[in-house]
This record gives C-alpha cells, sequence and structure tokens, in this order.
C-alpha cells in the first residue's frame, strides 16, 4: 500500500463539518428516592460535532482524517473538560484494495462493528446494558493506537487494532487492543468483537451498589482496576418483508486482577418495525434486555417510536421499564432508583447535520 501512495497523482481534498445535536424532556420516575423531570441533552445520539478530511491521491489512495468532539447542548459544555477531541482524533492512509491503517485515538471495534446492532439504535442511551460496561456505547475510544481495517470486501470488512501502554520496561502496562469482523449486504447485517484492555477502571459502585470486589474496596469515586477487562460482542439484525427488522446482542464482560475473575453478560433482542411501509418515516422499535453481574440481575422493557421529519431531522418518544433483583434499579445515563425498579421516559427532536 505504501508503495503504491508513493505514485505522483493530483490530489483532490474534500474537508465535511458533521454534527448530532439531541435535546428532549426527561421523567425517571425514581432518581435517589425522588421521581424527577428535567431538560437533557444527548439521550438519543450523543451531542457531537467533528471534521471529517479526505484527499483523493489518485489510483485509488487517499490520505484521511477524523476530529471529533463531544459536548451537552443543554449547558454548552463539553462532555469531558480534559480532553476535546474525546471522541475521535485520528489521521490515516487508505488503498482502495489493501484497505486503511489509521494513527491516533480510535473507537475500538466493539463500538464500531456491534454498537449499532443493540436495543438503542433506534432508542435513547437508558436502553444500553447497565453501566455501559460492555461499550456498546462510544465511552472507551482508545488512545496511541494502530488501526488497520480491510477494504469492503462484498460486504464482509475486518480489522485489528493496537493501543500502547507507554509504560518503559512493560510492553503490557495499559495495553489495549481491539479485533472484530462484520459483514453487511443491506438486508442481512452481523458484526462480532473482541477488546482487551490492561489496567482499565470501571465504575462498579455507581452501577451495582457493590462495596467490594475481587478484594477492592469500592466507595463513590473509587472505580475498581482491572488488570484484564476484557469485552466479547456478538450482534446480527435481519430485514423480513421491507418493515421489520429484528435484531440480537450478547456481550461478555470480563474483570480480572490477581484475585479472580468477575462476568457480566447481556442480552439483549428487540424488533423495529417500519409503520410507513417501508419509507422510513414512523418507526417502532421494541425491545427487551437481560444483565448479569455477580448474583445481581437485571430485566429491561422498552418501547420507542421515530417520526422522521427529513432524513436529517427527527422527533421521538421512548421509555425503558427496568426491573432489579438483588439491589437498585440503574438505568444507563441517569441515577439509580432507591427501588428494584425505575422507569425513564423521554420526549425529543434530534438533528443530523
Amino acid at each position: 500500500m505504501l508503495a503504491s501512495l508513493a505514485c505522483p497523482a493530483l490530489a483532490q481534498s474534500v474537508t465535511t463539518l458533521y454534527g448530532s445535536i439531541d435535546a428532549g424532556i426527561d421523567y425517571v420516575s425514581n432518581s435517589k428516592g425522588h421521581s424527577l423531570v428535567q431538560l437533557s441533552s444527548g439521550k438519543r445520539q450523543p451531542d457531537r460535532f467533528g471534521i471529517l478530511l479526505r484527499e483523493e491521491l489518485g489510483a485509488g489512495n487517499a490520505a484521511f482524517a477524523r476530529l471529533e468532539n463531544g459536548f451537552l447542548s443543554d449547558t454548552g459544555a463539553q462532555i469531558n473538560p480534559t480532553s476535546f477531541f474525546n471522541r475521535a482524533a485520528y489521521l490515516g492512509l487508505a488503498n482502495e484494495q489493501w484497505g486503511a491503517i489509521s494513527f491516533g485515538r480510535i473507537p475500538d471495534y466493539t463500538y464500531e462493528y456491534v454498537g449499532s446492532l443493540n436495543n438503542a439504535v433506534p432508542g435513547i442511551s437508558s436502553f444500553y446494558s447497565p453501566g455501559n460496561l460492555d461499550g456498546l456505547a462510544n465511552t472507551n475510544a482508545l488512545n496511541s493506537a494502530v488501526k488497520y481495517q480491510s477494504a469492503d470486501l462484498h460486504g464482509f470488512q475486518f480489522g485489528f487494532m493496537n493501543a500502547f501502554g507507554g509504560k518503559p520496561g512493560d510492553f503490557g502496562a495499559g495495553r489495549q487492543y481491539s479485533i472484530g469482523a462484520r459483514y453487511d449486504n443491506d438486508d442481512v447485517r452481523v458484526a462480532m468483537s473482541y477488546t482487551m484492555s490492561h489496567d482499565r477502571t470501571a465504575d462498579i459502585f455507581g452501577t451495582f451498589g457493590l462495596t467490594s470486589l475481587l478484594g477492592q474496596t469500592l466507595k463513590q469515586g473509587v472505580p475498581f482496576i482491572a488488570s484484564k477487562y476484557s469485552t466479547v460482542a456478538v450482534g446480527g439484525m435481519v430485514r423480513v418483508a421491507r418493515i421489520f427488522k429484528p435484531h440480537a446482542t450478547y456481550t461478555r464482560v470480563r474483570l480480572a486482577n490477581s484475585q479472580g475473575d468477575a462476568y457480566m453478560n447481556n442480552y439483549q433482542i428487540g424488533v423495529n418495525t417500519d409503520l410507513s411501509g417501508g419509507k422510513g418515516v414512523d418507526i417502532l422499535g421494541t425491545s427487551f434486555a437481560y444483565s448479569t453481574f455477580e448474583g445481581l440481575a437485571f430485566r429491561q422493557y422498552n418501547l420507542f417510536l421515530t417520526h422522521y421529519l427529513s432524513k436529517r431531522t427527527e422527533i421521538y418518544a421512548g421509555a425503558g421499564l427496568q426491573h432489579a433483583s438483588g439491589t437498585n434499579a440503574a438505568q444507563f445515563g441517569y441515577a439509580a432508583s432507591s427501588t428494584d425498579t425505575q422507569v425513564v421516559a423521554r420526549v425529543g427532536i434530534h438533528h443530523y447535520f
């Protein structure tokens, strides 16, 4: 690929500014013991803006770069105050035959390949698994990463990436890597991934209310430190009779240290129905999720309706009912309930640009 890129050509450059803005009103049946009505943003799709650069170099070669930042449209604040391009920041080279290689801060294959197949698409953030420990939402982009992704081979793609820990004398410390494969022919989509992180933290207390795990004492602001944190994810979706899209995902999260292992299993299943007869104007999503972790269990029932005013603008309404066993209910992105049940409902508007 590098040899082919050395060929001189007349370059053509394209710069694209893009983004997503979402705003809506939430109702939470129990948030720390009280019902709650609030205005919030980024619950349908994360608020973000980005710059995509692509320069055609000729002979099927191209250079590309992406800078993407997350923010909150209701306050104007950054999602991560210490990292401006917190969602993505990378550049690379691509060849139509051999694929692409990129360098920088890059989302892993769990998010890129499997993330779009879960209950939250379409839906709201609370439809993700508890705590999003599996990373199907883009909360774990890999820093200092090198990524290879194959060319599209009749709908099939695969790739692998490695993020260097950067600790002198210890190659494994802080290292992360991810592999993935997917197939997409519009009517059938399947994907799988595996991501491993060394020395990564997880908010076990905030998600499950556990005060200890594998010998570590936990409390508010004190996360669990996993020497190995891995996620296996598989998902699929099919189009039936032009109007039905059944979908399912399974993820398994393993947290390990010198004391042993702890596992979280997440099962999601649902169907998206085009009420407009294949026109893509009115979409009804119904779904169910079941998660287990260290003897705890979560069952969640979701309902979501979207009306597209245009290809870029939609209005929506959705609700999720979660019932927990062994702990308090806590839907992702919202404060935990003081009981084992929590309802989150939302109406809003979302716009792509």
